[in-house]
């Protein structure tokens, strides 16, 4: 990664000095260490912020214009504020201008910037990478523009420029970890009431480990659209038949799911029990995390793994050979997939001594079983959003 003196001399290179406000800011991606596919069913997740990020600078400018440079990309591109229409070519830019538009359409009254910006977070991952670039534009005008906004505020300004702008129907957790993040802490946020509360996990003897199987999540939409609906047809039939209010399935428990599995498709009943048990090992990964039993949090992973392979069937075999794989290597006390699916990364926990010795044993192997070689990136929880 350039260091930040780097960072401003690309930027001078790009840009003459405008003699007003300036400054550089981060933000970070982030990885979901249980709780998958509950979002949208308005339960619970539980992720942590990583130490890679995406890097910004920017001045303001005199006049209307946005000018935007992607260091990865080698590509400058320069648009008007009241011009912000979609971009099909440079896809990047849509998450910068729709940050924009949310500025704008909350009534602040935004100058022109230049921007320069670099990341580190694997694209395809399912690391949020996107949620990252919004997230430290979002940081960035406001920072410019002395825009006074709680990180709450923030967070769900990011979400709506992805839905509205970029078009992805996204939940609230990767918008709120980039910019809630914090050092030695986990998040766990309630996705009905917006609410987020820290979990401590900072025992100096474990490590969380992140491994990407380098398959591209191609299914993922179509695939994600299904289950969405696959809850949503569940949650009618609850409605009709429960007597409480049921507005999504973290409304319902185990034992009226069982009562209806007669009435649900085999395929719905499945679907159901992966999130309602999900929302459950959230719920405990919390509790154990806060009593520092990392062997309990590590079975939970690999309960919420087997969930998503076989209730959910949102995994792949790369991802259940990665899994696999860590299971069998010593001081490793649970793995499991992370993300929509499909592909992406898994997500390990195991004892810090034997981290090397981990990383060097997958690698070979899983580049043996699958012909692939993964990535592999160690990752204490980090700090979100912030000025550099």
């Amino acid at each position: 990664m350039h260091r930040i003196e780097e960072l401003w001399s690309i930027y001078q290179n790009k840009f003459a000095d405008t003699g007003l406000k300036k400054g550089a800011f981060s933000a970070p991606g982030r990885v979901n260490l249980i709780g998958e596919h509950t979002d949208y069913n308005e339960g619970f997740v539980l992720p942590m912020a990583i130490n890679k990020g995406i890097f910004m600078l920017g001045q303001l400018r005199k006049d209307r214009m946005v000018k935007v440079y992607s260091i990865d990309y080698d590509h400058l591109l320069t648009f008007q504020l009241e011009e912000l229409t979609f971009d099909q070519e440079n896809i990047w830019v849509n998450y910068i201008k729709g940050i924009i538009a949310q500025y704008r359409k909350s009534g602040y009254d935004l100058t022109g910037v230049n921007i320069v910006f670099t990341g580190n977070i694997p694209q395809g991952a399912g690391l949020s990478s996107s949620a990252a670039l919004e997230v430290v534009t979002a940081y960035l005008l406001a920072s410019l523009h002395e825009i006074k906004m709680s990180a709450v505020e923030m967070a769900l300004l990011c979400q709506r420029a992805e839905r509205e702008f970029v078009g992805v129907n996204c939940g609230i957790m990767d918008q709120y970890i980039a910019v809630m993040g914090q050092a030695d802490h986990a998040l766990m946020i309630d996705c009905r009431s917006n609410q987020a509360q820290p979990v401590p996990l900072s025992d100096q003897g474990y490590s969380i480990v992140i491994c990407n199987s380098k398959v591209k999540r191609e299914l993922v939409d179509s695939a994600y659209n299904q289950r969405r609906n696959e809850c949503f047809q569940a949650v009618t039939y609850f409605q009709q038949k429960l007597k409480g209010p049921v507005k999504a399935l973290r409304d319902v428990n185990l034992v009226e799911l069982q009562a209806a599995a007669a009435d649900l498709t085999e395929q719905v009943f499945r679907r159901c029990r992966h999130v309602i048990t999900e929302n459950e090992r959230v719920l405990q990964a919390v509790t154990a995390l806060r009593a520092n039993d990392f062997p309990e949090f590590g079975q939970l992973m690999i309960a919420s793994h087997l969930s998503l392979r076989d209730d959910y069937e949102v995994s792949c075999r790369e991802l259940d050979c990665l899994v696999e794989l860590a299971l069998e290597k010593k001081g490793v006390l649970g793995a499991r997939m992370t993300g929509a699916g499909f592909g992406g990364c898994t997500v390990n926990l195991l004892k810090e001594n034997r981290v090397e010795a981990f990383v060097k044993q997958i690698k070979a192997e899983y580049q043996e079983k699958t012909g692939l070689v993964p990535e592999i990136y160690c990752s204490a929880p980090s700090n979100g959003a912030g000025k550099l």
